[in-house]
């Protein structure tokens, strides 16, 4: 952990501390290619970049350069990371920390040999889904892919030679119904498709359908195990549908198989995490899923279970997360994905009879992070999806009165990279708290909380569960806890806080919330009372409460009678006169900040913007002195976001100067100048990819 904060203070301090004389010019470029690589996610440009730097005679700039040059290479799967971490070894001996890590990963791809694929293996991408992760299936003959169209909340298929997407439900806008299909799956023949669907009565079914729409029907809509349901795909009958089955905020996690002609459920195995995806063999013999293995369980593990004989073994035991598994179309391989290289790949392991055979065999390695399997097509086509949405916690420095940025944002990790959100000073400023998802987060919407000393680059994790709200955390006023806010059940329809030791990890249950109307709500200095919001009569009609933290007492201090849905946000004043509330309101058509007195009394607005420059911008900060709100509006060009400041005494808001691409959390340090920032990547950045021409190359590991 000392070697990863040492890289980090490297990257993130270099500009700061390096002499004037030592090739300034060096500096500004390499900062330039980490953005090309961080903030553009053009990882072939930042390479060319890294590799001109490399010659610079600023042997800092140019080991660290050789260093991302490697890690961009990994991503993309070319063998060139090795040679450009030898490169760094042998010519930057000087380099310690750099030369260290190069050396790490020099041995992680050792251990995983070649980074290229099979000769002959193709991987191309399909579709650039708008809605993120694809919960669906790919048909068997590959034409098309269902999914859920999050326009309307429908299930959908898309014919993937033409391009074109077709619903299969019809619900109407979301104003017309709160239902919802989720995750499907299409039958082994291709005329039916098996979803998940959140019903009227706000509990989830599975329902199945005709792949042309026809024929609707609810195949098991018990409320029993109804916090969740995923189907992952049907039986090779056809009478049966695999899927998973949550129940409360526990999650306890049945893997079963439902009838779909109706009647007993079968379950199969009980789970206390949710697993990244379970498959049953061609055969129907065996059920493999991932869950996490021994000792601590923070690592994952892929186990095989017989469904006959219910005997469990471990066939992929590795100290890395081993996850989404699933069964080649063959029944000979299980396919899954594995970090044991340093980044996600794919890897396939020989299975006889239900006994691993020989070691895993490496497919395809620097993939993204967050891989959802879809399924294989009859030839053996293997379809997945990925979330490519990049966020990096950043530091600027702005003179804010000024409106003059003093220093460009810097990334605060070198490692994980878009992967990094939500940050939060402490309240002596010593440490940022921000949210990543790394290799050993448990989940895709559940990342790993990191606290970063700005001083050292010393970075410590601490364990928070369960699925965390994408806001950022609330330290309170000693420096040693934090509040987070937490979906309360899998099917989100509950919001939870719990105060969190950042040492320990200890967790205390403070209260919990209906969901839509978001419980985060905020701390005074003081550490004392909570302000949140809370569901009023008629519906939408927001409350805002006062809670004494230390005897529970609640007393409603204001109320916003034309809320129109979104995301709003309280903060409280330095001084704990005054709530800031970040409002959506007037038909939707409208962000409005207020200020409301603590104490309670009438509300006054600041000002409004259009809702359309403050959409993808959900957070609000105070500047330390208490006289304005930050606030970030997509109003430079092409929207471009940008940080305003707001006088609360009066007066037109001012920009601040500083700009950047999917900005969108902030957070000011007690000296008022630094900056903490996240961009938050582009709505809508997820793909589908097939994998193709794989099986018949594969080389058994025996």
């Amino acid at each position: 952990m000392r070697l990863l904060a040492a890289i980090i203070m490297t990257a993130a301090l270099l500009f700061a501390s390096a002499p004037a004389q030592k090739d300034d010019r060096a500096e500004v470029a390499l900062r330039a290619a980490i953005d090309k690589e961080t903030v553009d996610g053009d990882l072939k440009g930042a390479i060319s970049k890294y590799i001109k730097l490399a010659q610079s005679s600023n042997r800092e700039v140019a080991a660290m350069a050789l260093l991302r040059a490697g890690r961009c290479y990994e991503k993309l799967g070319d063998s060139e990371a090795r040679k450009a971490y030898q490169r760094l070894v042998r010519d930057f001996s000087d380099q310690g920390d750099a030369v260290k890590e190069a050396q790490a990963r020099l041995a992680a791809l050792e251990r995983a040999g070649d980074l290229s694929h099979p000769p002959g293996i193709t991987l191309r991408k399909v579709w650039g889904d708008p809605f993120g992760v694809v919960q669906g299936s790919p048909s068997p003959d590959g034409r098309h892919l269902s999914f859920t169209d999050w326009e309307t909340g429908d299930l959908a298929v898309r014919d993937l030679a033409t391009g074109q997407n077709r619903r299969l439900t019809t619900k109407g806008t979301w104003k017309d119904s709160e239902e919802f299909a989720l995750a499907s799956a299409i039958s082994g023949d291709g005329r039916q498709v098996a979803f998940s669907w959140f019903n009227k009565e706000k509990y989830f079914e599975l329902r199945i359908m005709g792949m042309d729409g026809s024929q609707p029907r609810v195949v098991d809509g018990d409320k029993g195990f109804r916090d969740l349901v995923e189907p992952y795909q049907w039986t090779a009958d056809g009478k049966q549908i695999l899927a998973a089955l949550v129940k409360g905020s526990n999650e306890v996690i049945r893997i079963v198989l439902i009838p779909a002609a109706g009647g007993p459920v079968r379950v199969l195995k009980t789970l206390a995490r949710y697993p990244w995806y379970a498959s049953l063999s061609p055969d129907g013999r065996f059920l493999v899923y991932d869950a996490p293995g021994p000792g601590d369980g923070k690592d994952l593990d892929v186990f095989l279970l017989s469904v006959e004989g219910g005997q469990e073994i471990p066939l992929v035991r590795h100290p890395a997360d081993d996850c989404a598994a699933i069964w080649t179309p063959d029944g000979k391989r299980v396919l899954f994905v594995s970090d044991r290289t340093g980044t996600d790949g794919f890897w396939v392991i020989d299975v006889v009879d239900g006994k691993p055979q020989g070691s895993p065999v490496l497919l395809k390695g620097g993939m993204e992070r967050g891989i959802r399997p879809n399924g294989f097509t009859r030839e053996g086509s293997f379809y997945y999806s990925l979330n490519t949405w990049m966020h990096d916690v950043y530091i600027a420095e702005v003179d804010l009165a000024a409106g003059k940025v003093l220093r460009q944002p810097e990334p605060v990790a070198a490692r994980f990279v878009g992967s990094n959100s939500v940050p939060s000073w402490s309240p002596d400023g010593r440490w940022l708290a921000y949210y990543s998802q790394r290799s050993d987060s448990p989940g895709l919407d559940a990342p790993t909380l990191v606290i970063h000393s700005v001083e050292t680059g010393e970075e410590r994790n601490v364990p928070v569960r369960p699925e965390q709200l994408p806001v950022p955390v609330i330290w309170l006023p000693d420096g040693k806890s934090i509040f987070v806010t937490t979906w309360g059940t899998p099917k989100r329809d509950l919001i939870t806080n719990y105060r969190v030791d950042v040492q320990t990890g200890d967790h205390l249950f403070v209260r919990s919330f209906p969901y839509p109307v978001p419980g985060a709500g905020d701390i005074s200095p003081d550490g004392k009372t909570h302000f949140f919001f809370s569901e009023g009569e008629p519906k939408l009609q927001l409350r805002v409460i006062s809670c004494d933290i230390e005897t529970g007492q609640q007393r409603e201090i204001a109320r916003v009678p034309d809320l129109a849905g979104g995301f709003p946000k309280l903060k409280v004043s330095p001084d704990s006169k005054n709530l800031a509330l970040r409002l959506s309101v007037d038909g939707d058509k409208w962000t409005a900040l207020r200020l409301v007195p603590a104490t309670g009394g009438e509300w006054r607005e600041l000002c409004r913007f259009p809702q359309s420059e403050t959409a993808a911008s959900w957070d609000l900060a105070w500047t330390p002195d208490g006289s304005s709100l930050l606030m970030v509006r997509g109003t430079g060009k092409d929207g471009m976001p940008e940080l305003w400041r707001i006088p609360i005494a009066g007066g037109e808001p001012q920009k601040t100067g500083l700009s950047m691409k999917g900005m969108r959390f902030v957070a000011a340090h007690p000296d008022g100048r630094r900056i903490a920032l996240d961009n938050g990547g582009e709505e809508g950045s997820g793909e589908v990819w097939v994998l193709e021409n794989f099986l018949p190359g594969l080389k058994s590991g025996r």
